[in-house]
């Protein structure tokens, strides 16, 4: 498998699992607090709106650095590849830390393990050059957007 062609479809697969994710949280969620107050502290009874709107914040961020990494530099400097989508998985892991209720933060941290197997499949593929991880490869792309497709049905619904 090509080293450039991989990454163009992982990075394409990781902006739809993040758009999946970043979907709005539907009006009528349970929102009791405006989204200044949803944004400080998590606190132990957060509705599942506010969290949504914590997350949302976060995985736009994520999804705004995802958007910036340069592809065509992707076989002269892998390493930068790898470090650019390493921030983005990071800002997921925040993400999924930032709030406390418990639904939101387990379809996060769903979405956080995805795109830290895709992040390591990546690295195989472009750092050591094993292109026999592309089945993993493969899969893994699926479970990122299945895992955000389920965070933005919870968070949508």
């Amino acid at each position: 498998m090509n080293r450039r062609i991989a990454v163009l479809t992982i990075a394409a697969a990781a902006m739809l699992g993040l758009s999946a994710c970043s979907g709005s949280p539907s009006a009528d969620s349970g929102s009791t607090a405006d989204s200044g107050s949803a944004a400080e502290a998590p606190a132990s009874d957060q509705s599942v709106a506010d969290a949504c709107a914590v997350v949302q914040t976060k995985l736009q961020e994520a999804s705004t650095a995802l958007s910036e990494i340069d592809i065509t530099a992707t076989t002269s400097d892998p390493q930068t590849t790898i470090d650019a989508f390493s921030e983005t998985v990071d800002g997921i892991g925040d993400a999924a830390e930032s709030v406390s209720n418990e639904e939101v933060k387990t379809a996060t941290t769903a979405v956080h393990e995805d795109f830290v197997t895709v992040r390591d499949l990546m690295q195989k593929v472009l750092i050591d050059q094993d292109t026999s991880v592309a089945g993993e490869l493969s899969t893994a792309t699926t479970d990122m957007q299945t895992s955000g497709n389920e965070l933005n049905t919870l968070c949508t619904s």
